[in-house]
């Protein structure tokens, strides 16, 4: 039986980790100062002189007594308690190989000088190793022919930065500045950040308002990777030796084991825990810069049934009046994005001494078809006494009072919604939403907007837009027997009749009861209501005008049918011309196209009489 040897060609070898083994180019600064933690140093200084190309790494640790072990692959002379704590792959060293092919080392009385590029041009694998006269307590390591354009001078920094946060054991320097510490749970100072204490992972992350990946992991205080696909993230999480399996031999990688699936479970839903907190707890300003973060990795289907709403209950005359007031700022100023501008906009215009604003809002109604509030709005606004070339004071948004949202149950009664933006493009839907006293939700961010949504119908949440109405008006004159003085007041209303143009009488007096029906069809909801506010009708059948009595003013009347009128009677007539234009006009006249016009002939006539 012939038996072989496993022989390895050690100049290719030289080749192979200087080219691939290493993934990360910065792992020699993790690789020399864990060396220094295991060779029980209490400081590391590293030395970049960017001129000479060279970097300089030293610590006061024990010195090296046999450097065979530095060149000895899966091979150490760490003390027996190092070996069986930290399993040391005996390669750090061989780090420094893929950014410095000339190295030289100082340790007790020993000056090893590591030649790589020399090694491989001339084939050879001897290492020069001499005696000095002065002893180096300590190990010193300097790197020469540093390439800086393959790993920059602030990336260099950066990891050093990282390390002396997170290695407690050592105080590290970078170019003679002490690195500051930091403890393994202390966050960065982010608004929306939480602290993570478990028996896996101990650390923090944060919301990040940027769509980065930030979130990384730490083994004994140095960096081993990133988390993929944890967008908006940012944080430390520092593992144990129990957490998670790490590639060998740089610890850079995490192995796709049982142990990494738990890991990930575990860190979503610390994640989402974050989101739905923030959500729920944080200022509206602060979470409009993060609402991309808080979508990305909230728990909707939790946090519907945890969030609240901005609801504005139309019923309420202050509610009505700050909706109607954001759609006027936002006419004003497209700019105005969300209720916290909104908010700091209206404290800006109350703060302008010199201005003074107004607004006029009128209702165009239509008592055919429609809820007098619902057919449209035309509004006014402007300024007067106002000089040019002020300076508009600074309203400071951090003092502005937020607008709480409230919880609402969808099942007690239909809400509709909308976004903040939208506020102008259904601003008529309001004034529906107002007339039936009904609830309106304005969404905040795309978040809300997305839940609202996905509530939908079978929650009796419908968008604004769908709101639309079905109005049938059911009118009845009732006691239409009249008293003297109302006889002679229809007497008067027949010869009105005949001057604007009817061979007949074309009104009636009468008790009036108006009540409308109201379909709201996208609820399958109907609402009747009297409407007490309406004095006069259009009968469109019999083409005939009934006025509620309790408009005619006949006070001043005489008992008499007498057909020869007195200054009562043209008293009367001026007195009620208003009422009399306003019940004709109902009637659309084709040759009559202004109320003005009306008047002129009213007027005109009674003139001539």
């Amino acid at each position: 039986m012939n038996n072989v040897q496993v022989k390895v060609n050690v100049i290719n070898q030289l080749k192979l980790l200087r080219q691939s083994t290493f993934k990360d180019k910065l792992s020699f600064l993790d690789e020399d100062i864990q060396n220094a933690q295991r060779a029980k140093a209490t400081e590391v200084r590293v030395t970049v002189d960017y001129y000479n190309n060279k970097v300089t790494i030293e610590n006061n640790g024990q010195t090296l007594t046999n450097p065979q072990a530095l060149f000895s692959i899966a091979e150490s002379e760490w003390d027996e308690d190092i070996q069986k704590s930290e399993s040391p792959f005996g390669m750090g060293f061989f780090s420094n190989i893929t950014v410095s092919d000339h190295i030289e080392v100082f340790t007790g009385n020993k000056n090893i000088v590591f030649n790589v590029g020399v090694m491989i041009q001339n084939n050879k694998t001897d290492i020069e190793v001499t005696e000095t006269d002065n002893t180096y307590e300590g190990f010193k390591l300097i790197l020469n022919n540093f390439d800086f354009t393959e790993v920059p001078v602030t990336l260099i920094r950066e990891r050093i930065e990282l390390l002396g946060k997170y290695i407690h054991e050592l105080d590290i320097y970078c170019d003679d500045k002490l690195q500051p510490k930091k403890n393994l749970t202390d966050t960065d100072g982010s608004v929306f950040s939480s602290v993570i204490e478990s028996d896996n992972i101990e650390g923090w992350i944060a919301l990040n308002s940027g769509f980065s990946q930030d979130l990384k992991v730490f083994y004994k205080g140095r960096l081993v990777t990133k988390l993929d696909s944890y967008y908006y993230v940012k944080g430390d999480l520092h593992i144990n030796d129990k957490t998670l399996n790490l590639t060998s031999p740089d610890r850079k990688d995490i192995i796709r084991d049982d142990k990494y699936l738990a890991f990930l479970k575990e860190v979503s839903e610390y994640t989402k825990e974050l989101a739905n907190n923030s959500f729920l707890q944080g200022e509206q300003r602060h979470i409009e810069k993060h609402i991309d973060a808080i979508s990305w990795n909230a728990d909707k289907d939790k946090l519907k049934n945890e969030m609240s709403f901005l609801v504005f209950d139309t019923e309420n005359e202050n509610d009505s009046k700050y909706l109607s007031e954001i759609a006027l700022a936002k006419r004003k100023n497209p700019e105005i994005r969300s209720v916290n501008q909104y908010e700091v906009f209206i404290k800006s215009e109350a703060s302008k001494q010199s201005e003074s604003n107004h607004k006029e809002i009128e209702f165009v109604q239509e008592v055919k078809r429609k809820a007098p509030e619902a057919d449209g709005i035309s509004t006014w606004y402007g300024s007067e006494g106002s000089a040019g070339g002020r300076s508009e004071p600074k309203i400071d948004e951090d003092k502005i009072e937020e607008r709480k949202g409230r919880q609402i149950n969808f099942d007690s009664e239909p809400v509709f919604w909308l976004s903040f933006d939208q506020i102008v493009e259904h601003e008529k839907k309001f004034k529906i939403a107002e007339h039936y006293k009904l609830k309106v939700i304005v969404s905040r961010n795309k978040l809300e907007s997305g839940i609202l949504e996905t509530l939908g119908k079978d929650q009796n949440i419908v968008h604004i837009s769908e709101l639309t109405e079905s109005t049938l008006i059911k009118a009845s004159i009732s006691n239409t027997e009249l008293s003297k003085k109302e006889s002679r007041a229809l007497m008067l209303l027949d010869m009105i009749s005949r001057m604007i143009g009817f061979s007949r009488n074309i009104f009636a007096i009468g008790d009036l009861m108006v009540l409308k029906q109201t379909q709201i069809e996208v609820l399958n909801h109907t609402i009747e209501k009297i409407e007490d506010e309406f004095v006069a009708v259009h009968d469109y059948i019999n083409n005939k005008v009934y006025i509620d009595r309790s408009v005619i003013d006949d006070s001043k009347l005489r008992e008499s049918s007498d057909e020869n009128l007195d200054i009562s009677d043209y008293r009367f007539l001026l007195g009620n011309l208003k009422e009399i234009v306003r019940a004709v006009n109902l009637m659309n006249l084709d040759d009559v196209e202004r109320p003005e016009d009306l008047y002129d002939c009213l007027i005109n006539g009674l003139a001539l009489a």
